[in-house]
């Protein structure tokens, strides 16, 4: 079987482990949306917060070479090239950059993805870390899980719960609370150091016995379990198309994520417009935007016609389609703001627009894609965000004049 073969039946294989795609949905959203901070924010070439600084509530910021020093009381949320942070964090830390290495305690949990990862620090939570090197060092401790995915994962500090690997090569020299479940390449390794120990069971797939290396005086309390590398004799094209089909639809969250993320950097006060406008006048809003989804095509189709419409007929073409998206994003964002709002003491969400969005895109996912009645809700929210986005337009317009 060709290699190509062999990727994408490994593909689908991965499809089937929430784990590991859930790893593999963290990547994503790393490499799609942490940019994004980088538009939202101030993008400096260095950034330092001294030792004897405080940030009180959460850091978001982006630039080429980044170093916390100081303690943050809230979440680090971080992209850029050159990552440290060497300070105590009391929330969680989220970053994306080609080297980052974490060397101050960690209330939370870490997720990061980049070229090297390198955490030598005691994290209270989960890690879940995605890299060409995952580096946990000798001084690391983590208090629950750890969810990794590398060219070459080193686990050289103790682990409280779980470790769930997909790797070439893995190494474990230290204490792991709980099972350990790892996946290697077929010319990859597991090598538990003598000093390693782990209190559950070690399951691993790889290609032969031979890949696992159990060092002199390493234990294993559980079961020793070993999976194939499945390779399928003929393709199944249900679990292909059902996998493929699943990393479609997760693109497409990510997307709107990016799209959402970037308006509300440029264009945050227009997004509460539509809303507003959504919220105030539902019915002209759907009558608006039915009559722009029927009439613009009708409208091309005559251009296109006459021959010497054609060039602004493939003029307004693009647009008519980035209205019918962003109207998705629209009603995405004005969902999670009805929705924060509801569940606000004061019936009034006041923090931060992204998360509104997140919460949005997510109801609008879930909403759209329930059976029979999932593309009617799908057709009536992007009409009722487009005819507020036209009323809102026109409202700009007019005021521009």
């Amino acid at each position: 079987m060709s290699k190509k073969l062999f990727l994408i039946f490994k593909f689908i294989n991965l499809m089937k482990n929430w784990k590991k795609l859930t790893v593999i949905s963290l990547i994503g959203l790393f490499l799609i949306a942490l940019p994004v901070f980088v538009l939202a924010g101030n993008k400096d070439d260095l950034i330092i917060v001294g030792a004897d600084e405080i940030i009180d509530g959460n850091f978001i910021r982006a630039g080429k070479t980044i170093d916390i020093k100081g303690a943050v009381n809230g979440d680090v949320i971080v992209a850029g090239s050159s990552i440290t942070i060497s300070g105590p964090v009391a929330g969680s830390v989220i970053a994306a950059g080609s080297s980052i290495r974490i060397t101050g305690p960690v209330a939370g949990s870490v997720r990061v993805a980049g070229s090297l990862v390198d955490i030598d620090s005691e994290v209270e939570k989960n890690v879940w870390a995605a890299g060409s090197i995952v580096n946990l060092g000798a001084n690391s401790t983590v208090g629950w899980d750890v969810y990794s995915a590398g060219a070459n994962v080193e686990l050289r500090g103790s682990i409280g719960g779980n470790v769930w690997a997909g790797t070439a090569n893995l190494i474990i020299t230290e204490t792991v609370g709980k099972d350990v479940t790892a996946s290697v390449d077929r010319d990859g390794q597991i090598i538990l150091y003598p000093e390693a120990r782990v209190a559950g069971n070690l399951t691993y797939k790889a290609n032969s016995e031979d890949q696992l290396i159990l060092q002199e005086g390493s234990i294993v309390s559980g079961e020793i379990l070993k999976k194939a590398i499945p390779i399928p004799e003929k393709f199944d094209f249900n679990k292909i198309f059902s996998g493929l089909s699943l990393f479609i639809k997760l693109t497409v969250l990510f997307s709107l994520l990016v799209v959402g993320l970037v308006l509300i950097a440029m264009v945050p006060k227009i997004l509460i417009q539509v809303k507003d406008e959504m919220v105030k006048r539902p019915g002209p809003s759907i009558g608006w935007g039915f009559i722009y989804l029927v009439v613009v095509p009708v409208v091309m189709v005559i251009l296109m016609v006459t021959i010497i419409g054609i060039p602004l007929a493939l003029i307004i073409m693009p647009f008519y389609l980035i209205g019918l998206y962003l109207a998705k994003v629209c009603a995405s964002f004005a969902i999670g703001i009805l929705t924060l709002d509801n569940l606000a003491k004061d019936k009034k969400y006041k923090g931060s627009l992204i998360w509104p969005l997140v919460v949005g895109i997510i109801i609008f996912a879930i909403v759209t894609s329930l059976p029979f009645v999932g593309w009617i809700a799908k057709i009536v929210l992007v009409l009722w965000a487009l005819g507020a986005g036209i009323h809102v337009k026109k409202e700009i317009l007019r005021e521009y004049k």
